[in-house]
């Protein structure tokens, strides 16, 4: 901006006075927002602090004894509870929005997984959600087996390969790029089976998959000629 565009005092108090008339004029309605906004963040730290954190820990608590029963393989009662506990499938409606109701969203699909429910399995572990590279791989692995039991291979391939990227460790990553590499076999992409089995050989020989890999290379290399 110029000199000449720079507004004189005039101007200049005339848009103050205009600013104070404004504010004077709204100064209730401006009360009002500010107060609004006062109590709406009120409400929400009232919110976590004497309902959500203390209906995060009765969750936590219902969670233990579902937990308990999952640990035991008592199925039915970690599913459904007891007269005086509640079990995963009511946890993970009642708590939602807690930790818990997440979690349970995880024991559900495993359970149903290990009764042959594949696609009821499948959409719990869908509601499981968490960003660690230890459980949330896990349980992506665990959507990749549900997926070769509904004959959905290339669904199977992308958990799979998801499965080993998020986890990128030799505990997990090793078995889920295996797991790929047999489907690929299964739909005779024999190209990408090969790859994935160097991968495994390359990046994660210290696993134990490393050392039997070796095979599954040798066999793919023979059905590709």
């Amino acid at each position: 901006m110029s000199k000449k565009e720079l507004p004189n005092d005039k101007v200049i108090e005339e848009i103050a006075s205009k600013s104070e008339r404004y504010v004077e004029k709204n100064i209730s309605k401006i009360l009002v927002v500010v107060l609004a906004l006062i109590a709406i963040v009120a409400g929400v730290f009232a919110y976590l602090q004497f309902v959500k954190k203390p209906k995060a820990e009765k969750a936590a608590t219902e969670l233990y004894m579902a937990e308990s029963a999952f640990m035991e393989e008592r199925d039915s009662l970690a599913l459904n509870g007891s007269t005086n506990n509640l079990g995963l499938l009511e946890i993970a409606k009642k708590y939602s929005s807690t930790p818990s109701g997440n979690l349970s969203h995880a024991y559900i699909g495993i359970i149903y997984y290990d009764m042959g429910k594949y696609e009821e399995a499948l959409q719990e572990l869908k509601k499981f959600s968490a960003s660690e590279k230890i459980v949330s791989p896990s349980i992506e692995r665990l959507k990749g087996d549900c997926y070769v039991q509904l004959d959905k291979p290339q669904e199977a391939i992308k958990s799979f390969e998801k499965a080993a990227k998020d986890a990128s460790n030799e505990a997990i990553s090793p078995l889920c790029l295996l797991k790929a590499g047999r489907v690929y076999e299964s739909l005779k992409d024999y190209d990408n089976a090969l790859k994935t089995y160097q991968t495994i050989k390359e990046k994660y020989y210290m696993a134990p998959e490393a050392n039997t890999v070796a095979a599954d290379i040798i066999r793919v290399e023979s059905l590709k000629k």
